[in-house]
């Protein structure tokens, strides 16, 4: 099971790629920087290294030391939720 974490901790943006408890691909950038132009870019990035699609990923989880009233975490919330909206359009079909 293929899944990528979102992780915002300590002003920083990590998508970890994991199979299992393996990691198998991670980038990183600055929370400074506008994760709203950043995650979907990275997000393709990370695929294209691994030859994946994004159906190939099971989920994607967040993991983050931030409140939920701060816009950062509420963007990445955004992104997992159009991606299981994604996933689930995909899987009626």
């Amino acid at each position: 099971m293929r899944i990528i974490i979102i992780e915002i901790k300590n002003k920083t943006v990590k998508l970890i790629l994991k199979k299992g408890e393996k990691t198998l691909d991670e980038t990183v950038f600055s929370q400074e920087e506008n994760i709203s132009q950043k995650l979907l870019p990275f997000f393709d990035e990370i695929l294209k290294r691994n030859n994946l699609m994004p159906e190939d990923v099971e989920q994607i989880n967040i993991d983050t030391d931030l409140e939920e009233n701060y816009t950062s975490r509420r963007i990445a919330q955004a992104f997992v939720n159009s991606f299981d909206y994604f996933k689930s359009v995909k899987n009626a079909n």
